[in-house]
């Protein structure tokens, strides 16, 4: 089980690689979301923000209780999709990673995908 800090760890290392891309800032401008991750076995849930083209870790105080897309997976799926040790796409077919949002977010979703885990 990943704790909720050690998850902060891996989010802030994710959202400086990814705001590293230029091709990410320019694909999300326009397209301000707020993501929802849950780990209900571990007991923590954390929230990713795309505004203006960079993502950013939201602090406690910061996490809503909706979100435009909510990730759900057991925590150490959830770091290992973080952390690139693992692909989305195998949790999600199996069950272990549940997506919700509207469609048009899951093909989003689905982009940064190719582009971040080159699959």
């Amino acid at each position: 089980m990943t704790s909720g800090p050690a998850m902060d760890r891996v989010l802030a290392a994710f959202a400086r690689s990814f705001n590293e891309r230029p091709e990410l800032a320019e694909m999300t401008q326009g397209w301000d979301r707020v993501i929802l991750l849950r780990a209900h076995e571990a007991g923590w849930t954390r929230a990713l923000a795309v505004r203006a083209g960079r993502l950013s870790v939201l602090d406690s105080q910061e996490t809503p209780s909706s979100a435009d897309i909510v990730l759900e997976a057991p925590s150490d799926t959830l770091a290992a999709i973080f952390s690139g040790e693992l692909s989305p796409t195998e949790p999600y077919l199996d069950g272990t990673l549940l997506v919700r949002g509207s469609e048009a977010d899951m093909m989003k979703l689905d982009v940064f995908t190719i582009m971040v885990w080159g699959e």
